[in-house]
């Protein structure tokens, strides 16, 4: 509980707030995104402090940590593909851990079973890296580290799941063009007809940490 903690790219907080509720931190939580229409939902909580910045702007030092700490974890989810950098940006995140620090770095497998349509999972498939990068990364960056996988079982509403594919739930789908991605959907909903989708969403969690401790 006494661990300081940073949520990089955290978005709205949707996973920011749950971690909240389950360790009870005495120190807020930093949540770190670059988008101010993102931290402008976070909830008005003393245990969550919005920071706005990119993952590159904290590892580089353009953005200081507020108080100076050190960090005793980093969490990035379905965040690390959007780094231009990655091996920078890591061993920087990496120096700013205490000396019991570790970070975790969850992220999508290059193929997924998300029910998109074709030129989606061609790009996605394109622009995501393999686990088995971010663990040399994290290696490279000086710490220990594993990786493990995890399958969670999915059940949606097909036309909740196209509504969500309108917002463009996932960043991959920013890339389409308001026709190419109505194209898509038509696609998709010739491709999947059925009320109810089904589908497993596998997550890999790349954990690094200082030393031999942290496990």
């Amino acid at each position: 509980r006494s661990d300081a903690i940073a949520d990089i790219g955290c978005g709205t907080g949707l996973y920011t707030r749950r971690l909240h509720e389950y360790v009870r931190p005495t120190r807020p939580i930093l949540c770190v995104d670059p988008v101010p229409a993102m931290l402008d939902q976070l909830p008005a909580a003393p245990g969550l402090q919005p920071v706005l910045a990119r993952a590159e702007d904290l590892a580089s030092g353009r953005v200081a940590l507020p108080d100076g700490v050190p960090l005793d974890a980093i969490i990035m989810k379905e965040s690390i593909h959007h780094l231009a950098s990655r091996r920078d940006t890591v061993a920087g995140l990496v120096r700013l851990l205490s000396r019991h620090g570790r970070i975790l770095i969850v992220m999508l497998p290059r193929a997924i079973d998300h029910p998109l349509f074709r030129a989606a999972h061609e790009r996605f498939q394109e622009r995501q890296p393999d686990p088995t990068e971010i663990e040399d990364i994290v290696v490279g960056a000086g710490l220990r580290c594993s990786v493990t996988y995890r399958t969670f079982h999915a059940t949606i509403e097909r036309e909740r799941y196209v509504h969500m594919l309108e917002s463009r739930y996932m960043s991959v789908l920013s890339e389409f063009s308001e026709d190419d991605l109505r194209a898509g959907i038509e696609q998709f909903r010739r491709s999947y007809p059925d009320p109810v989708l089904r589908f497993d969403d596998h997550f890999a969690f790349v954990k690094g940490w200082v030393g031999s401790g942290g496990r």
